[in-house]
């Protein structure tokens, strides 16, 4: 015999932080780009003879280090695109709080009717 999830609370029944958090994510998911991931500046060497950075003085490059297919991958930004790739990993960043925020009070709305489940049937552990 199968069990059926309680339905979702109606958007009333929501607190006004969670239903700030639904809307600020699905705003920014619809409005703009995003990567998930992380900028790493790194110290480069070109390859081309007689360039300072053969003498140890580095090219500083920007990479953007994500997980692809499973696997964790490195991928140069060209300095055109730095500015442009920063706002979409920080647009990224907001979305994963956001997601985390509305995690957490899910979380808590679950543990509440959890406790009320195992109440109505005489399970409840004492505290």
């Amino acid at each position: 015999m199968t069990r059926r999830m309680p339905r979702p609370a109606s958007r009333t029944h929501r607190s006004a932080q969670e239903r700030d958090a639904r809307s600020q994510a699905v705003q920014r998911v619809a409005d703009r780009a995003l990567l998930r991931g992380s900028l790493v500046e790194m110290q480069r060497t070109c390859g081309k003879k007689g360039c300072r950075c053969q003498q140890g003085q580095k090219h500083p490059a920007l990479c953007l280090a994500i997980r692809w297919g499973g696997q964790r991958k490195m991928i140069y930004v060209p300095r055109v695109l730095e500015e442009t790739v920063r706002r979409w990993v920080q647009t990224g960043r907001e979305v994963d709080g956001l997601l985390e925020a509305i995690s957490q009070h899910c979380l808590e709305t679950f543990l509440a009717q959890k406790k009320e489940a195992l109440a109505r049937q005489g399970k409840e552990k004492p505290p």
